[in-house]
């Protein structure tokens, strides 16, 4: 079970982490409310978006390799902060008026990860061998949607006019 769970975990960190470094930050708008420049805008998403995805696939890397259910802990615990870090970023920011709708997906697929992270880190917690492998399976099936809604958001965000990222 532990090696299972373990590479799961790792391996859903990861593909999720590329998606979302493939699909988008700064953290915020200069605290003006104010909606961001198109410009600006993918600027700020990408600079948020881009330190996320390279964090989380470094995680994955260590989740990958830990040896004992504290270390898998310890990483589950890191990706849950790491991606409400993402998600207080995102939040921060005021996208154009046309933007507006794919950020809303953008955010609403990354707070939907953090639930399903939540998740997680609550299975692995409670050591209980069969819960944490169901909640492997459920994880691994929700950042195939997160991928879905990442990949939509940034489709809503091109026909707005912002550039996506590509690193």
């Amino acid at each position: 079970m532990h090696f299972d769970l373990k590479r799961k975990t790792a391996l859903v960190a990861a593909t999720a982490a590329l998606a979302i470094a493939g699909c988008g930050g700064d953290d915020d708008d200069g605290g003006s409310g104010e909606p961001l420049s198109a410009e600006d805008y993918a600027t700020e998403i990408e600079d948020v978006l881009v330190s996320f995805g390279e964090a989380s696939v470094a995680l994955g890397t260590e989740l990958s390799s830990a040896e004992s259910p504290e270390e898998l802990r310890s990483g589950v615990d890191e990706l849950q902060s790491l991606t409400q870090t993402a998600v207080d970023d995102l939040n921060a920011i005021t996208p154009p008026e046309d933007a507006a709708e794919g950020h809303e997906t953008l955010t609403g697929a990354l707070e939907g990860y953090l639930s399903d992270i939540e998740s997680l880190a609550e299975a692995v917690e409670s050591d209980d061998p069969e819960a944490a492998q169901e909640a492997a399976l459920q994880f691994q099936e929700a950042a195939v949607d997160v991928q879905s809604q990442l990949a939509e958001a940034a489709t809503q965000l091109e026909e707005a006019g912002i550039e996506p990222p590509t690193d």
